[in-house]
C-alpha cells in the first residue's frame, strides 16, 4: 500500500507538471525564471514531500543528513554530481539520492531547467550542509 501511494502520488505529479494540469513553466513567474534557483513545494504528507525547481546555473556541493530525494527532469537539461560520478538526468529516469550523499545538481542546457523532486521524508528547508 505505501509503496502503491508513493507511486501513484509521483506519476500524479510527474503528469500535472508534464502539462496534464500545469504546464512546468506556469509554476514560475517571468522574474523567477531568470533566478539562479527557485524552489516551490507542490504536495506534502506525513511522508513525503514534492517540489518542482526551477535552476539557472549550479547549486553549491551539499549534503542532506536527514532526507534522502528522488529527482526527475521535467525539461530542459541537468547533471547531477556525486563525489565519484555525474549522472545526466533524463525525463523518464527518476534518481534516488540517499540521506547522507554528496551532490549538486548543474543547469547544463541554454536556457532553465525544471526539475521534480521528492523528499523523504517531507522536507524541512533547513537539512542543508555545504562542503567548506
Amino acid at each position: 500500500m505505501r509503496i502503491a501511494k508513493k507511486t501513484l502520488l509521483s506519476a500524479w505529479l510527474i503528469g500535472a507538471l508534464a502539462g496534464c494540469q500545469k504546464s512546468p513553466e506556469k509554476f514560475f513567474s517571468d522574474e523567477e525564471k531568470n533566478q539562479p534557483l527557485v524552489i516551490k513545494e507542490v504536495y506534502r504528507d506525513n511522508e513525503k514531500s514534492s517540489h518542482i525547481i526551477l535552476m539557472n546555473g549550479a547549486e553549491k556541493p551539499h549534503f542532506h543528513d536527514r532526507h534522502s530525494f528522488e529527482v526527475l527532469l521535467v525539461s530542459g537539461s541537468n547533471n547531477l554530481h556525486f563525489s565519484d560520478r555525474v549522472v545526466e538526468l533524463r525525463k523518464d529516469q527518476p534518481v534516488k539520492v540517499n540521506k547522507g550523499t554528496l551532490h549538486w545538481a548543474e543547469n547544463t542546457g541554454k536556457g532553465y531547467s525544471i526539475l521534480s523532486v521528492s523528499f523523504f521524508p517531507p522536507f524541512d528547508g533547513k537539512d542543508r550542509r555545504f562542503t567548506e
